[in-house]
């Protein structure tokens, strides 16, 4: 053997060992080729045949189009087959007591089912070919907003579902949602209390003209959308800072006091960010179940009604 074909057959055996520790480190890393898949191997091989599912279907309807058919009537049936899956994988996931496999495992199906529906939305819709997600006519337009909507729902679920139970674990104890209201009236009714067992006239007066104007409004009162929705803090701050300035105008008895009540509103505002995050969790569902509800009454209703464009 010469010795440029000793070179060519080490630079063959060299690139044969490359590729093959090459592909065996992409299995392992995605795969975990050799042991138990991790929840990032499941979501990347899912992905993965979002994907694939995606472009098939989107090679299918190309080539009917290129045959002349109504590649339209094949992303129809496929996205209300789509739409119908998740409908009912909505519904399992509130039956737990059925053994049909985990609600984890439900859960990631209904995700995925969602994104692969999202791409044939894309498909079906023929205004989105020019710059427009929303069709034409009260029906098409209708059903087009209402999988938009139940779509981006959905990813915010996902976010939600994701960091709302983490933020509530963060902060300690978790009240039950039905008894927040309980709690509240609770914390007004010691801050009177501890208000009421002042001895001092210059810290009854001074605190009490500040109860009169803030405190009290705050602790009686329900919690506030703005709170609801965004979840801050600028009444407690302020309420905070200004127990504190406070402390020189009391005596000793009343700047203890002061420093309850400003606990006290901390309490509050806790509970109130608690009964927040959990009101959206329950928000979130009972929204996305009531689109999802009127998605497919309308789906099947645009069904019947193409069928009958078709057939005619």
């Amino acid at each position: 053997m010469s010795v440029a074909e000793r070179r060519r057959s080490a630079s063959s055996r060299r690139w044969q060992q490359f590729r093959t520790d090459a592909v065996s480190k992409f299995r392992r890393r995605v795969f975990g080729t050799g042991r138990a898949w991790s929840f990032r191997r499941r979501r990347i091989a899912s992905l993965i045949v979002v994907a694939i599912a995606i472009v098939l279907t989107a090679w299918i309807s190309q080539s009917l189009h290129a045959a002349l058919y109504r590649s339209s009537v094949m992303t129809g049936w496929t996205l209300l087959s789509s739409i119908l899956i998740l409908f009912a994988i909505g519904i399992r996931r509130r039956i737990p007591i059925l053994p049909l496999g985990t609600m984890s495992t439900w859960t990631q199906v209904h995700i995925f089912t969602g994104l692969f529906a999202c791409g044939v939305f894309v498909m079906h819709v023929p205004a989105i070919a020019t710059g427009r997600l929303i069709a034409d006519g009260w029906l098409e337009g209708t059903l087009s907003v209402l999988f938009i909507g139940v779509s981006l729902s959905g990813f915010y679920g996902i976010l939600a579902s994701r960091r709302l139970p983490a933020r509530l674990t963060a902060m300690g104890s978790q009240p039950r949602y039905d008894q927040i209201d309980w709690h509240r009236e609770q914390l007004a009714a010691r801050a009177t209390q501890r208000l009421d067992s002042l001895t001092s006239v210059d810290s009854q007066r001074v605190l009490g003209e500040f109860d009169d104007q803030y405190l009290r409004r705050y602790l009686e009162s329900p919690l506030s959308w703005s709170h609801r929705l965004f979840a801050h803090s600028f009444r407690r701050r302020r309420l905070v800072i200004g127990l504190n300035e406070l402390h020189r105008y009391l005596e000793d008895d009343g700047k203890e006091v002061a420093d309850e009540l400003a606990g006290l509103v901390r309490r509050r505002d806790e509970l109130d960010t608690q009964h927040a995050l959990q009101w959206r969790l329950r928000a979130w569902v009972a929204v996305h179940a009531v689109m999802s509800l009127g998605l497919v009454a309308l789906a099947i209703m645009h069904t019947i009604h193409a069928l009958q464009f078709v057939e005619s």
